[in-house]
């Protein structure tokens, strides 16, 4: 893959660990990355990191082919009115905002600029991530080749269609934080007949870390493994009955939902109390 630098507009916890991922994976080294922020004080982890940093957004994309926006969604609007005098047709602009549209993005910047959205989680910075990626129509081969290797070098990348990347945020995007609040449990419930901490919650997340493994190599359904597990009057099967008895399917299932129609919802910026809807009709 021919990558000979990276720009990131933004600095926050998704720049970050996307940054982290892609040195870990080789792919760039800390030098060939850039990133911009309001302040200096934003930017000290990549600072830490060894990248270059700025508080100049312009020059992100002057020094920059592929340039990820790593900014929240209200700054949108004047962050893309900020660069697009800059953008060309020889860039690939990356949004890792949820919510954010291909359409908006395509309108607010200058016409045919290649486009990407995508959904990441915090796990890339192990190369253990999830991206889920849309392209915008102006997209080249190339750029979708580029893409996929750069993000499977991460983790594990996969095209969808954009009416999807909201189930996306809520599944990918904050799946991690589902199983962390069950690795947390896990390992209170361990604590709490008799283990020490440190080690219930190690057991816990290599315990978690295998089940994963297992539903990933096997090929076999989860229900079946969770079978094979629970032997006739067991105490594992008395562990189930409890889980189901406090509706913990039911909780997954309304909890990937939930963050759903919660992406769903149009973002905005205010203007003298008046919400503007950024989404396109």
């Amino acid at each position: 893959m021919s990558l000979a630098s990276l720009g990131f507009i933004g600095a926050g916890k998704a720049a970050q660990v996307l940054a982290k991922g892609f040195i870990s994976s080789g792919i760039l080294r800390p030098n060939e990355i850039m990133a911009s922020a309001p302040t200096s004080r934003d930017f000290e982890q990549f600072q830490a990191l060894g990248c270059q940093v700025t508080t100049d957004n312009k020059k992100v994309i002057k020094e920059n082919r592929t340039v990820f926006l790593a900014i929240k969604a209200k700054v949108f609007p004047n962050v893309l009115k900020e660069i697009s005098p800059v953008v060309s047709k020889e860039h690939m602009i990356i949004s890792v905002a949820a919510g954010v549209t291909l359409d908006f993005l395509q309108n607010s910047l200058p016409g045919r600029t290649r486009l990407s959205r995508m959904m990441v989680n915090t796990p890339v910075q192990f190369r253990e991530g999830v991206s889920a990626v849309t392209f915008g129509r102006f997209a080249q081969d190339e750029d979708c080749e580029m893409i996929h290797q750069m993000m499977n070098s991460v983790g594990y990348s996969f095209e969808i269609e954009e009416d999807l990347q909201d189930v996306m945020t809520a599944l990918t995007g904050g799946g991690p934080a589902y199983v962390y609040l069950a690795i947390e449990a896990l390992a209170d419930g361990a604590v709490r007949v008799g283990l020490n901490r440190q080690d219930a919650m190690i057991l816990a997340a290599k315990t978690t870390a295998g089940a994963a493994r297992m539903v990933m190599e096997s090929g076999q359904h989860p229900g079946e493994l969770k079978d094979a597990v629970c032997s006739a009057g067991g105490s594992t099967i008395a562990g189930i009955q409890a889980l189901e008895e406090k509706g913990f399917r039911g909780a997954l299932i309304n909890a990937v939902c939930a963050a759903t129609a919660r992406a769903r919802q149009p973002w905005g910026i205010s203007k003298n109390g008046i919400e503007e809807n950024l989404k396109p009709n």
